[in-house]
């Protein structure tokens, strides 16, 4: 009798720990995508989509701080969204944007989904991104120069 008690001792906390990793970690989640628009260019237009075009009520907003909170509508049922704005720099050396949207209580795809829709508001409003900054010339050795 006393084996069996020992074993589930031993079990529990591998138990803990499997439903820790293998459970939904939807209060963690969140869908990420970077545009390559400086934060400047993109905060009123993301204010903007939310508030006018998909008519979700802001509830807070921090231009400063780079985030918006926002009550998402799906039919009836009303769910918190945030939506936040980073500033980053792209691969091709561009200001850009790293836009990171939450809301807990949907299946990540409405994330993705509202991402897509703001990214496409963005290409429409601000047009294609401006060009990478041109990489600065290193002066090429002069073979005829004698070494120091």
């Amino acid at each position: 009798m006393i084996a069996p008690m020992r074993r589930r001792r031993k079990l529990a906390p591998i138990a803990v720990v499997a439903t820790f990793f293998l459970a939904p970690d939807v209060a963690w989640a969140r869908t990420l995508e970077i545009v390559s628009y400086p934060v400047a260019d993109v905060w009123p237009s993301t204010v903007r989509f939310l508030r006018v075009d998909r008519n979700f009520p802001i509830r807070e907003k921090d231009d400063d701080a780079g985030y918006i909170l926002f009550d998402y509508l799906d039919g009836p049922k009303t769910c918190k969204g945030s939506l936040e704005l980073i500033r980053i720099t792209d691969k091709e050396g561009r200001d850009a944007t790293r836009l990171a949207v939450s809301i807990p209580d949907l299946p990540h795809r409405y994330e993705q989904m509202l991402l897509d829709r703001l990214v496409a508001k963005l290409r429409d409003d601000r047009g294609p991104p401006a060009p990478p900054p041109r990489k600065p010339e290193s002066p090429t050795p002069n073979p005829d120069a004698a070494p120091n």
